[in-house]
């Protein structure tokens, strides 16, 4: 089992469609990255930490993510800090495209990944996933439509 450290405002940043969205709706943006981490890790035994820059101001529930917000300090320094506590660094994945964070991570021991190849092995694979799923769905929907009018 991992545990995956990600450096959420740099994970954002990442994401075109949250990076604009980060001055004008931070809570909306937070609360949407929490919620898609929750469904792509909904399913394994892998544990994920999510830290934001900043204090929290809503409550964003979720099933499977942890939430650390850095307070007045930056959350680099927390990321590391965790890591520096932690009883085995080696079962955790850094995720962030900050090369201090990243480096920090692998100095210690911890996998590191890009917020880049984050998104593209896990973002856009569960939503290959969830496409395959809705064609399977259509196809079967097709399938019924020609029994129930007698085509084919």
């Amino acid at each position: 089992m991992k545990t995956y450290f990600i450096d959420g405002n740099n994970l954002m940043g990442k994401l075109p469609s949250m990076k604009n969205r980060m001055k004008t709706d931070k809570t909306g943006v937070r609360e949407e990255l929490a919620v898609k981490l929750d469904r792509v890790f909904l399913s394994t035994n892998n544990k994920v930490v999510l830290f934001l820059d900043g204090f929290q101001s809503d409550i964003i529930k979720t099933n499977k993510i942890r939430i650390i917000y850095s307070d007045s300090k930056p959350a680099d320094i927390v990321i590391k800090n965790e890591i520096d506590i932690s009883k085995n660094p080696r079962n955790i994945v850094v995720v962030s495209s900050d090369n201090e964070v990243y480096n920090y991570g692998k100095k210690c021991s911890c996998g590191a990944m890009k917020a880049e190849d984050f998104i593209t092995k896990f973002f856009r694979a569960a939503e290959e996933k969830e496409e395959t799923e809705r064609i399977q769905s259509l196809e079967r929907q097709k399938d019924e439509f020609k029994k129930i009018f007698g085509i084919e």
